[in-house]
């Protein structure tokens, strides 16, 4: 009865989290028994170049999954072991704790990291249940680090390719805390991640503008249209962040979580209150040097130039951001990152040069 969920007529009043019945795990979206007219039903490879939105998981070279950094996880830094032994060239590890294992679960909304040993030079590509959401034109040989967010409940089972496949990675998404008989979830909580019960939900975007409210626990849902929706807060004595949302019909995905800062204290307040995060990192080029005066745009708001050495550092609100690159000459992959109160968190960026061709006029 999964089809009648999402089928079920939208309203601009959406239902208290606790008062649907539960259903613990939704089944994988690709499904080969899901209908013809479904997006994610059979064939959905030959139909899903045209038109769709970059951030459609159904889109070809979808770029959103994340940034390879090279790092050591053997590092004092991280200062990891094997959980697992992995005996191919190349190889593909799910961090989990202080390990390094093959197979694991993460809860909805929660970062998580692949660590990838790559044995040759040459081009990579990532899969994901045998399709493609990642590739890099040329890698050299060693260790990457790949920052990844749960954002739908789903079952994940990752491979990659760099002249010669690694061994999988399977990776369950669990619901956690999240309601899952909707398609779009979050929860609202305080400056110290206690969740704030009855407070208002806003959520508007290309399908329209909804309202519901929180559970006990800060949890709400809300059956929506496939789109993109700003999502916010309203209650008494707080004020609220925004966050971003994304909904596919036939899954169930997670917003930012939105952060309210009560009235009268500084939003977000200091680092003693609970508030402000910082970010950090470099800009170089391919060859590790740093490239001065890039832009690093946040959110497609704000941005703020590299140094002379291509770092850069800023102060920002709990929860996750999206930032890009822009330097002339250069082409970089856009990135997402959890930000969390009193936490320094570190994104670097290697840039491709981009060799522009003059003109005969």
């Amino acid at each position: 009865m999964l089809g009648a969920v999402f089928l079920a007529a939208f309203s601009a009043e959406g239902v208290r989290a606790e008062d649907a019945p539960g259903l613990d795990y939704l089944p994988n979206p690709f499904a080969a028994d899901r209908p013809e007219w479904d997006p994610f039903g059979p064939g959905y490879e030959s139909t899903s170049a045209a038109g769709r939105a970059e951030w459609d998981p159904l889109s070809p070279g979808r770029s959103d999954v994340g940034h390879l950094i090279s790092a050591n996880p053997f590092a004092p830094n991280h200062n990891l072991i094997y959980g697992d032994e992995v005996l191919s060239h190349n190889q593909l590890y799910l961090q989990s704790g202080g390990l390094l294992v093959t197979s694991g679960e993460v809860n909805l909304a929660t970062p998580y990291s692949l660590w990838l040993y790559v044995a040759n030079w040459g081009p990579l590509t990532l899969s994901d249940r045998g399709r493609r959401v990642l590739s890099h034109g040329f890698v050299t040989p060693g260790w990457y680090r790949l920052d990844l967010y749960a954002e739908t409940l789903e079952a994940h089972s990752y491979q990659f390719n760099a002249s010669g496949w690694s061994n999988r990675v399977d990776l369950r998404v669990s619901s956690g805390g999240y309601p899952t008989t909707y398609s779009l979830v979050g929860r609202v909580v305080d400056p110290y991640g206690n969740g704030i019960p009855n407070a208002r939900v806003r959520i508007s975007g290309s399908g329209g503008v909804y309202s519901t409210t929180t559970n006990a626990r800060g949890y709400y849902g809300m059956n929506l249209p496939s789109g993109t929706y700003a999502v916010t807060a309203e209650l008494g004595g707080f004020s609220f962040t925004q966050a971003t949302g994304r909904v596919w019909t036939g899954t169930v995905s997670a917003a930012g979580t939105v952060v309210g800062y009560p009235v009268g204290q500084l939003a977000p307040p200091d680092i003693y209150y609970g508030g402000y995060g910082w970010l950090e990192g470099r800009v170089t080029d391919r060859i590790g040097a740093g490239i001065p005066g890039a832009r690093v745009r946040i959110d497609g708001i704000f941005s703020i130039a590299t140094g002379d050495d291509g770092d850069y550092r800023v102060s920002l609100s709990p929860g996750w951001h999206s930032v890009a690159v822009d330097a002339a000459g250069y082409k970089f992959t856009s990135a997402s990152v959890q930000i969390r109160s009193g936490q320094v968190a570190k994104l670097d960026f290697r840039g491709t040069k981009v060799i522009v061709l003059g003109r005969h006029g």
